[in-house]
Protein backbone atom coordinates (compact mmCIF):
# COMPACT_ATOMS: atom_id res chain seq x y z
CA UNK A 1 0.00 0.00 0.00
CA UNK A 2 1.38 2.99 -1.09
CA UNK A 3 1.77 6.97 1.11
CA UNK A 4 -1.62 8.22 -0.51
CA UNK A 5 -3.28 5.41 0.03
CA UNK A 6 -2.15 4.66 3.57
CA UNK A 7 -3.23 8.00 4.15
CA UNK A 8 -6.63 8.11 2.75
CA UNK A 9 -7.26 4.46 4.54
CA UNK A 10 -6.52 6.15 7.73
CA UNK A 11 -8.52 9.32 7.28
CA UNK A 12 -11.81 7.02 5.96
CA UNK A 13 -11.41 4.94 9.09
CA UNK A 14 -11.19 8.43 11.33
CA UNK A 15 -13.95 9.64 9.76
CA UNK A 16 -15.85 6.96 10.16
CA UNK A 17 -15.13 6.57 14.20
CA UNK A 18 -16.13 9.85 14.57
CA UNK A 19 -19.56 9.23 12.60
CA UNK A 20 -19.99 6.81 14.76
CA UNK A 21 -19.23 8.29 18.09
CA UNK A 22 -21.60 11.18 16.94
CA UNK A 23 -24.38 8.37 16.04
CA UNK A 24 -23.94 7.06 19.65
CA UNK A 25 -23.96 10.18 21.10
CA UNK A 26 -27.34 11.55 19.02
CA UNK A 27 -29.19 7.69 20.25
CA UNK A 28 -28.21 8.12 24.06
CA UNK A 29 -29.61 5.78 26.21
CA UNK A 30 -33.54 5.30 27.37
CA UNK A 31 -34.75 6.39 30.03
CA UNK A 32 -34.73 3.72 32.79
CA UNK A 33 -38.07 2.34 34.20
CA UNK A 34 -38.83 3.51 37.95
CA UNK A 35 -40.51 1.36 40.10
CA UNK A 36 -44.21 2.21 42.17
CA UNK A 37 -41.66 2.77 45.22
CA UNK A 38 -39.23 5.09 43.08
CA UNK A 39 -42.24 6.86 41.81
CA UNK A 40 -43.59 7.55 45.47
CA UNK A 41 -40.40 9.00 46.84
CA UNK A 42 -39.40 11.23 43.88
CA UNK A 43 -36.79 13.20 43.86
CA UNK A 44 -35.90 16.29 46.56
CA UNK A 45 -34.90 18.71 43.73
CA UNK A 46 -37.87 18.20 41.27
CA UNK A 47 -41.62 19.12 42.56
CA UNK A 48 -44.52 17.87 41.22
CA UNK A 49 -48.09 18.79 41.08
CA UNK A 50 -51.24 17.02 39.32
CA UNK A 51 -54.30 18.89 38.58
CA UNK A 52 -57.10 19.37 35.49
CA UNK A 53 -54.11 20.75 33.34
CA UNK A 54 -52.05 17.13 33.24
CA UNK A 55 -49.24 16.26 35.63
CA UNK A 56 -46.31 19.10 36.30
CA UNK A 57 -42.84 18.78 37.19
CA UNK A 58 -40.91 21.65 38.25
CA UNK A 59 -36.94 22.40 39.04
CA UNK A 60 -34.64 24.96 38.96
CA UNK A 61 -31.35 25.05 37.69
CA UNK A 62 -29.60 26.11 40.36
CA UNK A 63 -25.60 25.49 39.10
CA UNK A 64 -22.85 27.01 41.10
CA UNK A 65 -21.19 28.86 37.53
CA UNK A 66 -24.78 30.93 37.56
CA UNK A 67 -23.82 32.07 41.22
CA UNK A 68 -20.05 32.56 40.74
CA UNK A 69 -21.20 34.43 37.30
CA UNK A 70 -23.41 36.61 39.33
CA UNK A 71 -21.25 37.27 41.64
CA UNK A 72 -18.46 38.75 39.90
CA UNK A 73 -21.05 40.50 37.63
CA UNK A 74 -22.59 42.04 40.64
CA UNK A 75 -19.27 43.24 42.06
CA UNK A 76 -17.59 44.83 38.23
CA UNK A 77 -20.88 46.59 38.01
CA UNK A 78 -20.55 48.03 41.27
CA UNK A 79 -16.90 49.11 41.08
CA UNK A 80 -17.99 50.57 37.67
CA UNK A 81 -20.84 52.57 39.09
CA UNK A 82 -18.35 53.63 41.62
CA UNK A 83 -16.36 54.83 39.37
CA UNK A 84 -19.37 56.68 36.95
CA UNK A 85 -20.07 58.70 40.00
CA UNK A 86 -16.22 59.69 41.32
CA UNK A 87 -15.83 62.69 38.10
CA UNK A 88 -14.49 62.42 35.15
CA UNK A 89 -14.98 59.35 32.80
CA UNK A 90 -15.34 58.08 29.36
CA UNK A 91 -18.50 56.53 28.73
CA UNK A 92 -18.29 55.23 24.87
CA UNK A 93 -15.78 57.11 23.88
CA UNK A 94 -17.37 60.60 24.99
CA UNK A 95 -15.78 62.56 27.78
CA UNK A 96 -18.60 62.69 31.10
CA UNK A 97 -17.50 65.35 33.26
CA UNK A 98 -20.52 64.56 35.65
CA UNK A 99 -22.76 62.11 35.51
CA UNK A 100 -26.54 62.21 35.39
CA UNK A 101 -29.15 59.59 35.56
CA UNK A 102 -29.05 58.80 32.04
CA UNK A 103 -25.49 57.81 32.38
CA UNK A 104 -26.66 55.35 35.05
CA UNK A 105 -29.30 53.79 32.85
CA UNK A 106 -26.73 53.21 29.78
CA UNK A 107 -24.39 51.79 32.15
CA UNK A 108 -27.24 49.24 33.72
CA UNK A 109 -28.25 48.57 30.13
CA UNK A 110 -24.58 47.23 29.42
CA UNK A 111 -24.93 45.11 32.19
CA UNK A 112 -28.65 43.54 31.64
CA UNK A 113 -27.80 41.24 29.61
CA UNK A 114 -24.66 39.48 31.94
CA UNK A 115 -26.93 39.61 34.66
CA UNK A 116 -29.80 37.43 32.46
CA UNK A 117 -26.96 34.70 32.15
CA UNK A 118 -26.61 34.86 35.71
CA UNK A 119 -30.32 34.28 36.55
CA UNK A 120 -30.59 31.36 33.74
CA UNK A 121 -27.62 29.47 35.54
CA UNK A 122 -29.03 29.92 39.30
CA UNK A 123 -32.57 30.99 39.11
CA UNK A 124 -33.95 29.58 36.25
CA UNK A 125 -36.92 27.43 36.09
CA UNK A 126 -38.29 24.23 34.17
CA UNK A 127 -41.96 23.60 34.18
CA UNK A 128 -42.61 20.17 32.13
CA UNK A 129 -46.53 20.01 31.98
CA UNK A 130 -47.22 16.25 30.58
CA UNK A 131 -50.56 15.36 29.64
CA UNK A 132 -52.59 13.06 27.07
CA UNK A 133 -52.00 15.41 24.13
CA UNK A 134 -48.88 17.07 24.63
CA UNK A 135 -45.78 17.29 26.41
CA UNK A 136 -45.34 21.32 27.64
CA UNK A 137 -42.15 22.67 28.48
CA UNK A 138 -41.68 26.10 29.80
CA UNK A 139 -38.26 27.78 30.97
CA UNK A 140 -38.07 30.62 32.56
CA UNK A 141 -34.96 33.31 33.64
CA UNK A 142 -37.31 35.31 35.67
CA UNK A 143 -41.10 35.13 36.04
CA UNK A 144 -42.90 35.95 32.69
CA UNK A 145 -39.18 36.14 30.98
CA UNK A 146 -38.00 32.62 28.78
CA UNK A 147 -39.29 30.17 26.63
CA UNK A 148 -42.39 27.98 25.82
CA UNK A 149 -41.93 24.95 23.18
CA UNK A 150 -44.71 22.00 23.07
CA UNK A 151 -44.63 18.88 21.55
CA UNK A 152 -48.07 16.78 20.65
CA UNK A 153 -47.96 13.74 21.88
CA UNK A 154 -49.78 9.91 20.04
CA UNK A 155 -49.55 6.79 21.57
CA UNK A 156 -45.83 5.80 21.51
CA UNK A 157 -43.68 8.12 23.57
CA UNK A 158 -40.15 7.59 23.55
CA UNK A 159 -37.56 9.16 26.25
CA UNK A 160 -34.54 9.24 26.54
CA UNK A 161 -31.04 11.06 27.68
CA UNK A 162 -28.86 12.13 24.49
CA UNK A 163 -26.52 14.80 22.87
CA UNK A 164 -28.34 17.51 21.56
CA UNK A 165 -25.77 20.34 20.87
CA UNK A 166 -24.76 21.74 24.66
CA UNK A 167 -21.41 21.43 26.02
CA UNK A 168 -20.07 22.01 29.46
CA UNK A 169 -16.02 22.24 29.77
CA UNK A 170 -15.93 21.67 26.37
CA UNK A 171 -17.07 18.20 26.86
CA UNK A 172 -20.84 17.07 25.44
CA UNK A 173 -24.04 16.68 27.86
CA UNK A 174 -27.11 14.72 27.40
CA UNK A 175 -30.25 16.25 27.28
CA UNK A 176 -33.57 14.91 28.07
CA UNK A 177 -35.28 14.23 25.12
CA UNK A 178 -38.65 13.23 24.32
CA UNK A 179 -39.72 12.15 21.07
CA UNK A 180 -43.14 11.13 19.27
CA UNK A 181 -45.27 11.63 16.03
CA UNK A 182 -41.65 11.86 14.14
CA UNK A 183 -40.74 14.82 16.15
CA UNK A 184 -38.68 15.80 19.32
CA UNK A 185 -37.78 18.26 22.17
CA UNK A 186 -35.60 18.33 24.40
CA UNK A 187 -33.96 20.69 27.50
CA UNK A 188 -32.47 20.21 30.68
CA UNK A 189 -28.84 19.79 29.38
CA UNK A 190 -27.10 21.86 32.51
CA UNK A 191 -29.52 20.46 34.78
CA UNK A 192 -27.59 17.58 37.69
CA UNK A 193 -27.37 14.12 35.74
CA UNK A 194 -29.23 13.05 38.95
CA UNK A 195 -32.08 15.36 38.14
CA UNK A 196 -31.93 15.08 34.41
CA UNK A 197 -32.50 11.13 34.72
CA UNK A 198 -35.25 11.41 37.46
CA UNK A 199 -37.67 13.65 35.17
CA UNK A 200 -36.86 11.22 31.99
CA UNK A 201 -37.82 8.24 33.90
CA UNK A 202 -40.79 10.19 35.22
CA UNK A 203 -41.92 10.92 31.81
CA UNK A 204 -41.50 7.86 30.43
CA UNK A 205 -43.53 6.20 33.37
CA UNK A 206 -46.71 8.82 32.78
CA UNK A 207 -46.27 7.50 28.93
CA UNK A 208 -45.76 4.13 30.05
CA UNK A 209 -43.01 1.61 28.01
CA UNK A 210 -42.41 2.49 24.25
CA UNK A 211 -43.37 -0.18 22.01
CA UNK A 212 -40.75 -2.06 20.43
CA UNK A 213 -39.65 -1.55 17.22
CA UNK A 214 -40.45 -4.34 14.26
CA UNK A 215 -37.12 -5.44 14.25
CA UNK A 216 -36.83 -5.89 18.09
CA UNK A 217 -40.35 -8.19 17.79
CA UNK A 218 -39.29 -10.34 15.16
CA UNK A 219 -35.82 -10.88 17.28
CA UNK A 220 -38.25 -11.72 20.40
CA UNK A 221 -38.24 -15.24 21.28
CA UNK A 222 -41.56 -16.79 20.45
CA UNK A 223 -43.37 -18.13 24.05
CA UNK A 224 -46.82 -20.13 23.66
CA UNK A 225 -49.45 -20.21 25.64
CA UNK A 226 -48.66 -23.71 27.05
CA UNK A 227 -45.14 -22.65 27.77
CA UNK A 228 -46.63 -19.38 29.41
Amino acid sequence: MGFRAHIIAKLTALKADVEARAATLQAGQPAKLLTAEEMARGHPKVTSVSDFQGLRYGVRIGGWFGWLWLAFTTVHAGFMLWGLGRGTVTMNGALIAEADGWHYFMMGLIYAPFFLIGFAFSVARYRITLSDAAVTVQWRILPYLGWTWTLPVGADVKVSLAYRGARQNKKPVDSVVVASLDQETHFGAFLAEDVKAFLASAIQDYYGSPAMDVDAREAAPFISPSNA
